[in-house]
């Protein structure tokens, strides 16, 4: 699970960056709230799973970066957890009225944060994309399960397109198979690095309907990365 955590106090920060990384989440750590916009300006908006946000911060506050990452610009639709010294009832509604998901208040145990993030984490797994979700001169319909290029659609089983949209929402970043395994398989425990592969071929017969504009490239024994002629 990919976490962005918001936190100005570096000596807190740095420990929060450290149990949440024991705790096998992969971590980037944001002090101020432009430096944690500036992380969506070079990732996909949807690359994190979940944001812990800290309320109060310099530069923009953890509300307002809240109201950004939801508003249609960012279309953020991962988990958010604010972390509060503001126990108030009515500070911890703003909160969520503002769009995050949960919120914990100082001081709190590491454990609990991170029964948060899992949590928050099972409730927005699916979807974790509009219906319609655009990445240069492709789109993908979340309902139809469709995948476009201006007049040309594309027609996926349901394991073919959930396994293609981790891809695009992800493009020119690679894809571990064990990351591939717990998001399109989540439930089946038999399922092996084969199967992976014999879908990735089922795609790319597919995709070839798209002449060279788009690929999936493999990383030997690491994952997979699509790629998108002149993407985004």
């Amino acid at each position: 699970m990919r976490i962005l955590l918001v936190e100005d106090d570096l000596k807190l920060g740095r420990l929060q960056k450290e149990l949440l990384e024991i705790a096998s989440f992969e971590v980037r750590w944001a002090t101020d709230g432009k430096q944690a916009l500036e992380e969506f300006k070079t990732s996909d908006s949807n690359s994190f799973d979940v944001i812990v946000l800290d309320w109060m911060l310099p530069e923009i506050s953890g509300i307002e970066i809240c109201k950004v990452l939801r508003s249609p610009k960012f279309n953020y639709q991962g988990g958010i957890i604010f972390v509060t010294a503001k126990d108030s009832l009515d500070n911890c509604l703003k909160g969520l009225e503002t769009g995050a998901d949960d919120y914990i208040v100082k001081p709190f145990e590491n454990k609990e944060l991170v029964a948060r993030i899992k949590a928050v984490n099972r409730r927005k797994a699916k979807p974790f994309v509009d219906d319609i979700y655009q990445k240069g001169i492709f789109a993908i319909n979340n309902s139809l399960l469709t995948v476009s290029r201006n007049e040309t659609t594309l027609q996926l089983t349901k394991r073919e397109f959930e396994l293609f949209r981790i891809l695009f929402i992800n493009q020119g970043r690679t894809i571990l198979r064990t990351a591939i395994l717990e998001k399109v398989w989540p439930d089946n425990l038999d399922i092996s690095d084969s199967s992976v592969d014999s879908y990735i071929y089922l795609l790319r017969k597919k995709l070839s309907l798209f002449g060279d504009d788009i690929r999936i490239k493999s990383i030997k024994n690491v994952g997979y990365c699509l790629e998108i002629k002149n993407g985004i």
